[in-house]
Parts: C-alpha cells; sequence; structure tokens
C-alpha cells in the first residue's frame, strides 16, 4: 500500500478526504448546473450546436463585446487556444467578429442575436436551478454562499483583465460557478505540479477526478462529462503512459475495461488533497475564514442531497438507473427518451 494512503488513529482516510474537501463540493455542483443547463438549453430551446466549453465565452464578451487578446487573459490562455475555441463559437452562430470602433484595425467579439437569446436562455435557466437550491438549503445559507462566491470571484478578477472591463453585480450560482471551476481547477493542476507531477494537463481533470476506490469506467465518466467515450479513452491513454492508471478488466463485465490508480496514481490523489488544502486557505485569505466555512457547508448539504457522484465512490454491482436514464437522456433526447419510457410501460402492463 503506498504510504499516503496509509490511515492512522489520528489521520482520515485519504479518499475520504478526497471525496469530502471543498473543491471537491464545489465542482460537484458546477458541474450539475451545467449539465442540467446544457441539456434544458438543448432540448427545451433548441440551441443544438452548443457546448460545455462555449460557456465562458458567452459570459465574458458580454454586450461590450472583447477582443481575442483581451479575452485571452481572462480566461488565462494563450491566444492561439483561444482564437481556435472561439472559432468553434463563431461556427455555431453565436458569435461574430467586428471592427472595434476605437481602433479600425483590431476585431471585437460580439455577440450575435443566437448568442444574446443564449445568454437570456442561459440566465432563466440558472435562475431556475437556484430555486432548486433554494429549496434545498433555504434562503439565507443559499444568498450568503452567492455572496461569498462572488467575493472569490471579483478577489481573483475572474470576470475582468481591465477595469474598464469590470462586471456589474451577479446574483447566480449559475453564472459564478462555470468561471470559478475553470480557475480551480487550473489552480489545483499548478499546485499538485509543484509536488512533483510535471506532466499534468488541465484536461486531465475530467478523468481523474471520477475515478473512485473501486476505479472507472469510461463509458460512465464520458456520460456524466457529456463526452465522447473517445475522448475520455485518448486522455486515458495518456495518464496510463505517464504512470498514473493501468486498465484491467471489468469483475462486473468481462467484455469492459475498468481504470484504476498505480501506486504513482494514488500518491497523486493524496498530493491533490494537499493542494486543496492550500487554495482553501486562499480563497479564506479572500473571504473570510467564517464566510468561506459556510459557503463549505452549504456545497456540502447541495452536494450530498443532490446526491452528486454517488456511481464514483458508492458503486456496486447493481444497476444505476439515474446514471442509465442520464446516459439515455442523452442518446435519445426528450422525445424518444419518452417514447422509451412508454414503450417500457407498455411491455410491463404485457408482462403483468
Amino acid at each position: 500500500m503506498s504510504r499516503s494512503f496509509a490511515t492512522t488513529s489520528g489521520q482520515p482516510d485519504v479518499w475520504q478526504r478526497y471525496r469530502g474537501n471543498f473543491s471537491r463540493h464545489l465542482l460537484g455542483v458546477a458541474r450539475h448546473l451545467q449539465t442540467q443547463s446544457m441539456h434544458a438549453l438543448q432540448q427545451e430551446c433548441g440551441h443544438r450546436n452548443l457546448r460545455l466549453g462555449f460557456a465562458p465565452y458567452i459570459t465574458l464578451i458580454g454586450t461590450r463585446g472583447m477582443r481575442l487578446t483581451e479575452l485571452a487573459t481572462v480566461l488565462g490562455i494563450s491566444r492561439q487556444a483561444c482564437n481556435q475555441a472561439a472559432n468553434q463559437v463563431e461556427n455555431a452562430g453565436y458569435i461574430m467578429r467586428k471592427s472595434d470602433p476605437l481602433d479600425g484595425r483590431a476585431k471585437l467579439l460580439v455577440l450575435t442575436a443566437q448568442g444574446m437569446r443564449l445568454r437570456e436562455d442561459g440566465r432563466r435557466i440558472a435562475a431556475g436551478l437556484d430555486a432548486q437550491f433554494l429549496a434545498i438549503v433555504g434562503e439565507h445559507p443559499l444568498a450568503d454562499a452567492t455572496r461569498t462566491l462572488e467575493k472569490i470571484y471579483r478577489g481573483l478578477a475572474l470576470g475582468t483583465s481591465h477595469p474598464k472591463t469590470a462586471a456589474g453585480p451577479v446574483a447566480s450560482m449559475g453564472e459564478l460557478l462555470p468561471r470559478l471551476t475553470d480557475y480551480v481547477l487550473g489552480r489545483l493542476m499548478e499546485l499538485t505540479r509543484v509536488q512533483g507531477h510535471h506532466g499534468l494537463k488541465l484536461s486531465f481533470g475530467q478523468v481523474l477526478t471520477l475515478i473512485g476506490p473501486s476505479g472507472g469506467r469510461i463509458q460512465e465518466i464520458a456520460a456524466i462529462q457529456d463526452v465522447s467515450k473517445q475522448a475520455i479513452s485518448a486522455i486515458a491513454t495518456e495518464l496510463e503512459l505517464l504512470g498514473y492508471l493501468r486498465r484491467e478488466a471489468d469483475p462486473e463485465d468481462a467484455r469492459q475495461l475498468v481504470l484504476l490508480f498505480t501506486d504513482r496514481g494514488r500518491t497523486l490523489i493524496a498530493d491533490s488533497v494537499e493542494s486543496v488544502d492550500q487554495l482553501q486557505a486562499e480563497f479564506s485569505s479572500i473571504a473570510g475564514k467564517a464566510a468561506l466555512q459556510r459557503l463549505c457547508a452549504t456545497l456540502q448539504n447541495l452536494y450530498s442531497a443532490l446526491q452528486l457522484e454517488r456511481e464514483i465512490f458508492e458503486h456496486n454491482a447493481s444497476v444505476d438507473l439515474g446514471l442509465l436514464a442520464k446516459q439515455l437522456q442523452q442518446q435519445l433526447g426528450t422525445e424518444g427518451s419518452q417514447a422509451l419510457g412508454q414503450l417500457l410501460l407498455l411491455t410491463s402492463k404485457v408482462k403483468l
């Protein structure tokens, strides 16, 4: 057993800390928000070409528009990477480029009419999800958590790279969490690299964070992340080459493979937990210790009440109907899922 995973009477098990920490709860709630919003925008609002990665471009460009270099600075990525992503958003019809009225040689990224409709639809759906959260934790804790998130957001300058682009008040967790999630993943990656894990990439979080004590299954990870199995398999292959993962036959289905942490991978998890402690200390210095503790409690309550990531940490041989339903919803869409439900109901009546 790796020394980092040893459990003593005075030290909680690393897996317990890996699941029960501030960043895990924040990322889990944020993923729930993004997934629910994505499905609603696609199925109910007709935004068929939408991708999760479009969110920061739509929200940050806003009504004023932004230059590509400015947007890249805010996102903390290269101009080339920003341009490639912006091209995808532009091809989907949500943004366009026009001359900057302050400099005719420069171009501004601005929302199209479709992009503005998407932004308004997104705000409406985010408000509906906030109502779901309100029913779980109550009005005061939710408002307090949102204020603390906004204070962290502002303290990290996530919505601006220059005073003239400062955003107005943000009233929804659905608008705050996606951008903060990007920062959390990036910062944790930086802190963990310092501990000797130099080959890590931000994309690895799509896989690493969704592997639990009993391993992870590519199909399940792809369904949770709402991406293709091929994309997850490619990331898993990179992690294998770095020595963090190995693949073994799935004991529950010999036709499938399960991803498991190697000793080096388990050390990575232990080191990442230490990185979470440092990140939490950094956030505490921005928001205040008491406010951050209240935020942590609210996020933990949401994480538990919504039963997020149970398939990762409580995997067993029984069929996970929730995950199966999510996968079918993604594959069949709303109308197809309803048709399947009616067919299953009819079939069960015939058997009875």
